[in-house]
């Protein structure tokens, strides 16, 4: 662990209006001493509704749209004028976090009388002068454009040197468009491509929270900082906050954990949330308008919403601590309860196989080994999921302390799905009609007991499903809690059940 960020944390951005700096156009107000990041709150939407909490300003890319309002109640705004985006369709040979790579192959592509060109993407992140996170890329692409992707493709796949090439879009200038903003009592204002809400708390209205999760639902939500609304490249409406690192972090913490946690599990929160927010950023959503999402995918972050003294402190705290191993950000994901094993990382994403991402017993006791209940067996992960072992996360172990007790449910769980729903759902995410299920088989299972592989066998077609989340989302209308499950068949007549039942631990 280590210290290091107050003041410190900066962007050096590759392009003039690159993530950090890609509010450039509509500066922040006012300065701060913390870096500012951009969240991605709603995206593509074709009207959005706000209830300012006072006298606000719009803020506009060009200062005689500016705007000075006090008008209470509920508010929208909508993209009314489109201007479409402007983009081309390239080939990519080659893309390389090193550049030297990227140079090589380009010299090599030359020599072979292949035109090309290498263009720089991503970003850095510094602290104290040193460089924590690279995220520059190089690419080498021929040194042509096209106008459709049909004609690059037909290019490329009719030359035997572009062979392993792809084709992809590149905009050469991005699209707009005018947003109205409609007031409570009728009254319109205009302001083109992209604007700030300031000076006011404002409230977002049908914010989609755990979007293909089992709490999947809208609510309202309030924000720190500044609400950036933003024409995209479909002529739809993107919002953004604009906020600096630790209230985002206030934010995290408080929708990641409960306020009323032992305060040095929020501080630990805190520092992992700093952590994976680093580790994230310019990771998971190149070329978009925003840093992170306010979702699972990236970290939940719920705003003003649940912000509490516990987890603001905590924040506070443990300002500028982040986790590395050796000279590098650690890999600092994190779940609600494990069920009594952590898993591999490399079986739930593509991972670099980072030593301390290795699947472990979640043991109260010491010395208890990865091999001491190998769960890659389906027998001793029946045992396992209809056992109550003593591990961290079984509350039980603990006396069941109140702030816990939310998690008793997720420790064991169990739930059935009809034949009919599951063939739905199968139908759904999969894209393959199987016909009447027939069966779930389990192929190949984790360290921890979680399914990294099924076979689906229908009477018209069989689907194999691999990687974690994609198991839970094929088998559910949103998603199981974890994929450390068995399965049994219910009622089963002529070789079809009635139902299944899935048997689980952890979520």
């Amino acid at each position: 662990m280590k210290k290091g960020l107050p003041n410190l944390l900066w962007i050096v951005p590759l392009f003039a209006l690159a993530a950090f700096l890609s509010c450039a156009r509509v500066r922040y107000e006012p300065p701060v001493s913390d870096p500012i990041i951009r969240v991605g709150i709603l995206e593509g939407q074709e009207k959005i509704y706000f209830e300012p909490q006072g006298p606000f300003r719009v803020q506009a890319s060009v200062a005689k749209e500016n705007l000075q309002l006090n008008e209470p109640g509920l508010w929208s705004a909508a993209v009314a004028e489109v201007t479409p985006g402007q983009k081309h369709y390239r080939i990519l040979l080659f893309e390389s976090a090193s550049e030297a790579r990227a140079k090589e192959t380009a010299q090599r592509m030359k020599a072979r009388d292949v035109p090309v060109e290498i263009k720089p993407f991503g970003e850095v992140l510094r602290i104290d002068n040193k460089t924590l996170v690279d995220r520059r890329y190089y690419r080498v692409l021929l040194d042509k454009t096209f106008d459709t992707q049909m004609s690059a493709d037909l290019y490329f796949k009719t030359s035997s040197v572009l062979a392993n090439a792809r084709v992809v879009e590149e905009w050469v200038r991005p699209g707009g468009g005018v947003i109205k903003l409609l007031s409570p009592s009728g009254k319109e204002y205009s302001v083109h491509d992209r604007l700030r809400l300031l000076g006011s708390g404002v409230a977002l209205k049908n914010v989609q929270v755990g979007a293909g999760y089992h709490w999947e639902h809208t609510e309202s939500r309030s924000y720190a900082g500044e609400l950036e609304l933003a024409v995209d490249n479909a002529g739809r409406l993107n919002v953004i906050n604009v906020v600096n690192l630790e209230a985002y972090l206030r934010g995290v913490v408080a929708g990641e954990m409960p306020s009323n946690f032992p305060a040095e599990a929020l501080k630990a929160q805190a520092i992992v949330s700093r952590t994976l927010f680093m580790n994230n950023f310019y990771r998971f959503h190149r070329g978009a308008d925003y840093d992170v999402c306010d979702e699972v995918h990236c970290q939940v972050y719920v705003g003003l919403n649940q912000q509490n003294e516990n987890a603001s402190s905590a924040v506070a705290s443990t300002r500028g601590m982040v986790l590395t191993y050796g000279d590098q950000l650690c890999t600092a994901t994190y779940s609600a309860v494990c069920g009594g094993h952590t898993e591999d990382a490399a079986e739930v994403w593509e991972g670099d196989g980072q030593p301390y991402l290795r699947g472990e017993f979640d043991s109260i006791e010491s010395g208890i080994s990865r091999t001491a209940l190998d769960l890659t067996r389906e027998e001793n992960v029946r045992l396992w999921v209809t056992s109550n072992p003593k591990v961290n996360c079984n509350i039980q172990s603990a006396g069941r302390p109140s702030f816990a007790q939310y998690a008793e449910k997720y420790f064991r769980w169990q739930t059935t799905a009809t034949r009919q729903d599951l063939q739905k759902w199968i139908v759904e995410k999969t894209g393959v009609e199987i016909g009447d299920l027939r069966d779930i088989v389990p192929v190949r299972r984790g360290v921890s007991g979680r399914l990294a592989e099924i076979l689906i066998v229908g009477s018209r077609d069989t689907v194999r499903v691999t990687r974690e989340l994609n198991i839970r989302r094929t088998l559910s209308s949103s998603a199981l809690y974890s994929a450390c499950f068995v399965i049994d068949k219910v009622n089963e007549r002529n070789g079809l059940a009635e139902a299944f039942r899935f048997t689980g631990a952890g979520w």
